[in-house]
C-alpha cells in the first residue's frame, strides 16, 4: 500500500500504500436452555483455517517479541489474520514431503527483499496458512508490501495437484476458479509511523493504521492480486467482473487498476456505514479501513467460501449455538465476527442480533442474501426462531 501524498508512482500488485491526510454472562433456566438446545441439534463444527505468523525473518525489527512495540505488532497482526479465518468455511489439505514427494516454499523475504528465497518449509498441516512476516525499508512511499509465496514441487501427479490446490478443485480448472495458497509472505515499512492498537481509539493523524495495512495485505496474499488466475481471469480491462463483486456494486462491475479496486466505496458489513473500500491502493493517515462488503464479495469471487451472517462458529449453519455466543458476548466492544460482531462495528449489540434473526428468516424462505456474505448457510431446525425470540425477552436470568 502506498502514501498517496507523494503521487501515483508505481503501484505494485500486492502493495498497500498511505496517504497523508490533514460481560457479563447469562445462564438461562435449565429448562428452557434444554428445550432450546433439542430443538438445535449441532452439526460438527467444520475445521477452521488459521494463519501461522513466522517472524524468524524479520531484519527490521517491527515485530521483535522481546519489546512492547514488537508484541503490539504481532498482537495486530494475529488480529489481522483472525478477520479471514472468522469468516472462511473452506478446509485446505495438508502438504507433506516424504516418499518420493517433495515441497519446498519458496518466497520474497520479508527482511530483505530477495526473491526465490527459500525459508526451509517443506511442509504445512491441514487448515494452515503459513504466513512469513518481517520489515524493512520499502520504497517510498510503500509502507507494505505481500503475495503469496511459489514452491519447487516433485513427486506424483497427485501430489503436484494438491500442493497447487490444497484440495479445492476449481484451483486445478481452465480457467482456474479457486485459490488454495500455501501461504507466502507481507513485509512492512521500517520508516513509517505505525499504530499498533487493535481498536481506533488511540490514532491519531500522523499514525498510519497497522491493522488496516495488515489486513490489506492478507487479502493480497490470498488471492486478491493480478498474479492469481480466479482473479485475472475476471478481469475486463479496467473492470472486475466477478458476479459477487459485481452484485455487491450495485449491478455494476467495480473497476480496478492491476491488483487493487479504484476508487470504490462500499459498506463495512449489512447496514453498515460507507467507506473507502479496503482494497483501494491508498489511505489517509489516522484512518481505520475495514473489509467491505465489496472486499468480501471479491474474496468469493476468487474462490472462498464465507460463514452467513450469524454463523459465528463459521461452520456452515447458522444455530442456537451462534445466538449463544452473541448473547454471552452483548455489549462487548473491540469484538470479532466469532464474537457475534456480525455487523463488523467492532460491539456485539442488538443490530447484530437483528443481522442474525433476518438470517434464520430469509433462510427459511424469507428472500435470498447476497452470496458474499450468507454463502453455504444451513436452514435452521423448525422453531427456533421463535423460542430464541422468546429467550431474548427472557433475558433476566441468573448472571454469575
Amino acid at each position: 500500500m502506498r502514501n498517496a501524498a507523494a503521487g501515483h508512482g508505481r503501484r505494485g500488485s500486492g502493495g498497500f500504500r498511505m496517504r497523508a491526510e490533514g460481560n457479563a454472562r447469562v445462564t438461562y433456566r435449565s429448562a428452557i436452555l434444554s428445550a432450546v438446545l433439542l430443538a438445535c441439534a449441532r452439526e460438527a463444527a467444520q475445521a477452521k483455517i488459521t494463519f501461522s505468523f513466522d517472524y524468524s525473518l524479520d531484519a527490521g525489527g517491527i515485530f521483535d517479541g522481546s519489546t512492547s512495540s514488537g508484541k503490539a505488532a504481532q498482537a495486530a497482526m494475529d488480529r489481522a489474520g483472525q478477520v479471514f479465518s472468522d469468516r472462511f468455511l473452506d478446509s485446505l489439505t495438508p502438504i507433506t514431503s516424504g516418499s518420493g514427494n517433495s515441497f519446498s516454499a519458496r518466497i520474497r523475504n520479508p527482511g530483505t527483499g530477495v526473491d526465490n528465497y527459500d525459508p526451509g518449509l517443506t511442509s504445512v498441516a491441514a487448515n494452515v496458512i503459513k504466513v512469513y512476516v518481517g520489515s524493512r525499508s520499502l520504497d517510498f512511499p510503500d509502507v507494505g508490501s505481500g503475495g503469496a509465496g511459489g514452491a519447487v514441487v516433485s513427486g506424483s501427479q497427485a501430489f503436484l495437484d494438491n500442493a497447487a490446490s490444497r484440495g479445492q478443485s476449481g484451483a486445478l480448472a481452465n480457467p482456474k476458479t479457486d485459490f488454495g495458497p500455501w501461504g507466502g509472505s507481507i513485509a512492512f515499512d521500517i520508516g513509517t509511523p505505525w499504530y499498533f492498537g487493535l481498536t481506533s481509539g488511540g490514532l491519531t493523524s500522523n499514525k498510519v493504521d497497522f491493522l488496516s495495512v495488515a489486513t490489506h495485505e492478507l487479502a493480497h496474499l490470498l488471492g486478491f492480486s493480478a498474479s492469481q488466475p480466479s482473479w485475472s481471469a475476471k478481469v475486463a480491462g479496467a473492470l472486475f467482473t466477478g458476479a459477487n463483486a459485481t452484485a455487491a456494486n450495485g449491478g455494476a462491475a467495480p473497476t480496478i487498476t492491476g491488483s487493487h479496486w479504484l476508487g470504490m466505496n462500499s459498506k463495512v458489513g449489512p447496514n453498515g456505514p460507507t467507506q473507502v473500500a479496503l482494497m483501494d491502493a491508498s489511505v489517509p493517515t489516522g484512518t481505520r479501513r475495514r473489509v467491505t462488503l465489496l472486499d468480501w464479495a471479491a474474496m468469493t469471487d476468487v474462490g472462498w467460501r464465507l460463514a452467513g451472517t450469524g454463523d459465528a462458529d463459521a461452520n456452515g449453519i447458522i444455530n442456537f449455538v451462534d445466538f449463544q455466543t452473541l448473547e454471552q458476548n452483548l455489549g462487548r466492544t473491540g469484538a470479532r465476527w466469532s464474537q457475534g460482531d456480525f455487523n463488523e462495528d467492532g460491539m456485539v449489540d442488538t443490530a447484530d442480533y437483528a443481522l442474525l434473526m433476518k438470517s434464520y428468516s430469509r433462510q427459511q424462505g424469507g428472500g435470498a442474501v447476497p452470496a458474499a456474505w450468507l454463502e453455504g448457510a444451513s436452514v435452521p431446525e423448525p422453531g427456533v426462531v421463535g423460542v430464541l425470540g422468546m429467550l431474548v425477552l427472557a433475558r433476566r436470568g441468573r448472571r454469575e
